[in-house]
């Protein structure tokens, strides 16, 4: 017996090793032959069947895990030629709606939780640009298909995920400190850039057209492993405004300061950044902040704040020398060369909009209408904001139906703050989620930053934990009520 179970394991052992074996001559040969994209596809197809195994369990891991690698994605594309993030996000994501369907199956997830507003506005914009399909003026039916899911499918996908699997105010907590962790990872990859130089993938990738923009006479932009300079600066913004305000109200006191550090890192290379509307996102959301905090202190610094910086820029000259500082500057600025372009550029789409009332079709704008239809009038206009895209593909009507939803979800927040949340911690933290959207839509007036990775992820995680804050607050209630009870036996 014992040398028929010896001769079994040496013929399981030898059939492991020669599958390992297949496996390198296999990714060593795609390599050598086709590339080494196509040899790194095949050597990831262990982790890969992992992944889907953890994941088909636990969907809640695979929502986290695409949280982070939203963060990496578009940086990644740069060392991977021919590697398209977009795809990659949408496996990950596939994947897990899947495991939610799984586990729905065993009973684990509540659809009721799904029962919000915020899944309401989200379904009612995908339904109204899944109707553009219709359009007389959407005549590309391949630009729809490519371009849909960074407009509307992502905001409702990632919202009702977020909604089933994110349950309690600790999944706020966790999201946040990922978040802070992977802000100093792009802080860090900005100071790489800007004090040791741009490795050979970025080099490639600036003297291939990125250059244009992030290489000017004024000194070189930084953009860390973001898409550019101009969504790498808002980001920073975003998390400027929201770990700054997380550091007024955590009442941990070690991981309060952590945030505050964090939220410095985040404002100096936000400068390094040299994106001028990025500025947006620290005044929309710190004067938001004044209007919902309940502390006069907290108001009054937030206040300073705004008015120092804007009192700063505006009227003085202090470090004019410095390029990062004039950049700054010349974003208030009404008579600045790019600002005047926009304007002219948005006089000529509004003639052209005038017969349009629901636009000229989801992905028809700008650099897309370049790709999918060259010959058009617009693909000589660029459009320089995601609210002028929104404009131009979905028309009037689509515009103030999307700005109409984002503020719903911004006044709800502020509601809840003011009137609803009791505990002040979370309403600190619901605060400072409501306060970064703001300052997100404020910039996105002149940055297409809105449904980029990976602001629009973040933000839409954030709506998400918005409004499920009514039952954190009540869950924290009740977490109170038993601990004060327990001491009471004791």
């Amino acid at each position: 017996m014992d040398l028929i179970n010896k001769i079994n394991n040496n013929i399981l052992r030898f059939a492991v090793y020669s599958l390992l074996l297949l496996g390198i001559l296999l990714v060593l040969y795609l390599t050598l032959r086709r590339g080494m994209i196509y040899g790194l596809a095949v050597s990831l197809i262990p982790f890969a069947l992992l992944y889907l195994f953890i994941v088909i369990g636990k969907p809640y891991w695979g929502l986290i895990s695409i949280f982070i690698v939203n963060y990496f994605i578009m940086g990644i594309t740069r060392y991977l030629p021919g590697f398209t993030g977009g795809i990659a996000m949408d496996a990950m994501i596939v994947v897990t709606i899947l495991g939610i369907m799984a586990q729905s199956v065993n009973g684990k997830i509540e659809w009721k939780r799904a029962g919000n507003g915020l899944i309401l506005v989200a379904a009612i914009w995908l339904v109204y640009c899944t109707l553009e399909l219709i359009n007389p003026e959407a005549f590309s039916k391949l630009a729809w298909t490519k371009t849909i899911r960074g407009v509307a499918v992502y905001f409702f996908v990632i919202t009702v995920m977020s909604t089933l699997l994110f349950n309690k105010y600790k999944d706020l907590r966790k999201i946040m400190f990922i978040w802070s962790v992977l802000t100093l990872i792009a802080v860090l990859k900005a100071l790489v850039q800007k004090y040791w130089g741009f490795d050979s993938a970025e080099l490639r990738w600036l003297y291939s057209g990125g250059g244009r923009t992030h290489l000017l006479f004024s000194g070189t932009r930084i953009f860390s492993f973001f898409t550019d300079a101009g969504n790498f600066g808002s980001g920073m913004g975003y998390s400027m405004v929201v770990f700054s305000i997380l550091f007024l109200y955590e009442k941990e006191k070690g991981l309060r300061y952590y945030y505050l550090f964090v939220s410095f890192a985040a404002a100096y290379t936000m400068m390094l950044s040299g994106t001028r509307g990025a500025l947006a996102v620290p005044f929309a959301g710190y004067v938001l902040q004044i209007f919902l905090s309940k502390n006069f202190k907290i108001a009054l610094i937030s206040l300073a704040i705004v008015i120092g910086s804007f009192g700063f820029l505006k009227f003085t000259y202090i470090g004019q020398s410095v390029s990062v500082i004039r950049r700054m500057r010349s974003s208030i600025n009404p008579n600045d060369p790019s600002l005047v372009v926009r304007r002219e550029n948005q006089k000529l789409l509004k003639a052209y909009m005038v017969d349009k009332p629901f636009g000229t079709g989801i992905g028809l704008s700008g650099g897309k209408a370049k790709e999918y239809a060259p010959n058009r009038y617009l693909a000589q206009i660029p459009t320089d904001s995601w609210f002028v895209m929104i404009w131009v593909e979905t028309g009037i009507v689509g515009l103030i139906l999307h700005i109409s939803i984002l503020l719903y979800i911004v006044g709800y927040g502020s509601y809840m703050v003011l009137f609803r949340i009791r505990d002040p911690e979370l309403r600190g933290y619901i605060s400072a989620n409501t306060c970064g959207i703001l300052g997100i839509m404020a910039t996105s007036y002149g940055n297409e930053v809105f449904g980029q990775f990976p602001t629009a992820f973040i933000v839409y995680t954030a709506m998400a934990f918005i409004f499920k804050s009514k039952i954190m607050d009540k869950e924290i209630a009740e977490s109170k009520k038993l601990l004060e009870s327990n001491e009471a036996k004791a």
